[in-house]
């Protein structure tokens, strides 16, 4: 566990695989709205075991998570504040960087992208996530910070999340993301770009993913037949096998390309 200082304050990121190469570059994992972290703990440790010294696990606790600084209004939690967060994530990180977004992580990854672009990236792998909300990408109904505690507990239970964010951090993630639309942002995305999506997928319908992979030129989407919002609980063997295959396809073709 390492902690970064920022303008705001401090963030917290786990270094699933230590003693890789500076050089190799690394992996960073975003989680979503209400993880921490702990999402990746079974993913995280499977691409470090199969990736062994070649490229870094960074998984970072966005504000109002862990370690990391938690402010107490919600107004503090918006996608500004996320990509703020992971500039600073990444200038720390060893580069080349591939960024893998789940839910929320996704709308983060997008943002960071139309603020910082592209330089120090290499591929984007972005889970059950979206572009644009609207009315079909709900994942919560509460008005008042009680009720939302309460819908936030239930859905972390539904989604088997092992440790979650406070209401504040909930609250004001989910206005940002309600409020933001990053469909202009998807066509000027030139990173490989792997979609992956969940056809059972109730907090984020199938329809988002495709749209994310048709506006970015040149994405895949691997679609998740019989699986829901969280593929990293469902088989995190296979999340893991899958964001493996993907860089080694990208690394690959970078080798090609410079030959």
């Amino acid at each position: 566990m390492a902690l970064i200082a920022t303008d705001d304050g401090v963030l917290e990121w786990i270094d699933a695989n230590p003693g890789t190469a500076p050089a190799g570059g690394s992996l960073v994992l975003l989680h979503g709205i209400q993880g921490t972290a702990a999402t990746w703990g079974d993913v995280a440790s499977r691409l470090a075991d199969k990736l062994g010294t070649r490229r870094a696990v960074i998984v970072p606790n966005l504000r109002g998570r862990g370690a990391s600084m938690a402010p107490t209004l919600p107004h503090a939690y918006g996608l500004d504040d996320f990509s703020g967060d992971l500039r600073a994530v990444i200038s720390m990180a060893p580069k080349p960087i591939t960024l893998v977004g789940w839910s929320m992580g996704v709308v983060v990854t997008l943002a960071y992208l139309a603020r910082y672009g592209e330089l120090e990236l290499d591929s984007l792998v972005l889970a059950s996530g979206t572009a644009h909300a609207g009315g079909e990408a709900v994942w919560f109904h509460a008005e008042t910070l009680a009720d939302l505690a309460v819908e936030a507990r239930e859905r972390a239970e539904r989604l088997a999340l092992t440790s979650y964010a406070s209401p504040p951090a909930v609250a004001g993630a989910w206005a940002s993301v309600r409020a933001a639309d990053l469909r202009p942002t998807l066509p000027q995305i030139s990173l490989p770009t792997l979609v992956l999506h969940g056809d059972l997928d109730d907090q984020c319908p199938l329809e988002h993913g495709r749209r994310i992979a048709s506006a970015i030129p040149g994405a895949s989407l691997e679609i998740w037949w019989g699986s829901g919002h969280n593929l990293m609980a469902d088989d995190p063997q296979r999340f893991a096998d899958t964001v493996l295959r993907f860089y080694a396809a990208v690394q690959t073709d970078i080798f090609v390309a410079t030959q």
